[in-house]
């Protein structure tokens, strides 16, 4: 057995936990914050770390949720050709998509880019918040539910790689500059990762229940 993981029994009292990947229920011991739990039948990750871990995506959430409006504010890309610049921003990216006749996928972008990601970010600050404060908020249990329901569908880590893509196909034809608000929302969803990650769905659902009792 390693410093940095520990392998679970078999199931024999209330502290347990069903392996993703062949079902079987066994007892999580206790763990350090950079300890992670694994499945004695198939060695798949059970959970990571302990609620001093999870607490950390405090300050990771509050770094994101300040970096999504500033995202917002600055030029997104500046493009030029033939003496004729054009910037455009996050919010226009959707809007032009609109203008163009796209109601649909226009929708679609400012959710999955914009709204989506932020309503995950202001859900893990408040179960951050309750695991901080070591008190039972209320709505921290809908917040749970909905991190780990809608972060599949969130497509920040997407988007940052279309754009990305789009830019070397871009540069053979126009000139393209980075904007302050690219950088914005590359550490934005840097940090909106990190935070998740430190909020282990078994961790946060075990000490929700402790602390609503």
């Amino acid at each position: 057995m390693s410093d940095s993981s520990q392998t679970a029994t078999a199931a024999s009292d209330g502290n347990t936990v069903a392996c993703i990947e062949c079902d079987l229920l066994v007892d999580i011991p206790p763990l350090g914050m950079r300890q992670r739990s694994l499945c004695p039948r198939c060695g798949e990750v059970l959970c990571h770390g302990n609620v001093q871990r999870a607490r950390l995506a405090l300050p990771y959430g509050i770094c994101a949720a300040l970096l999504l409006p500033l995202s917002l504010l600055f030029p997104f890309l500046s493009f030029a050709r033939s003496g004729v610049s054009n910037q455009i921003n996050l919010i226009q990216s959707a809007w032009a998509l609109y203008l163009d006749g796209s109601v649909v996928l226009s929708g679609i972008v400012f959710t999955f880019i914009i709204i989506l990601p932020a309503c995950v970010v202001a859900a893990v600050l408040w179960i951050a918040l309750s695991l901080n404060l070591n008190r039972y908020l209320q709505g921290v249990h809908t917040a749970a539910r909905f991190i780990y329901t809608v972060t599949t569908w969130s497509m920040v880590e997407v988007f940052i790689i279309a754009v990305l893509v789009s830019l070397i196909k871009i540069a053979h034809m126009a000139s393209v500059e980075i904007g302050l608000s690219l950088w914005c929302y590359v550490a934005f969803a840097l940090f909106t990762v990190a935070a998740l990650a430190k909020l282990d769905k078994y961790v946060v659902w075990n000490r929700i229940e402790a602390l609503q009792r």
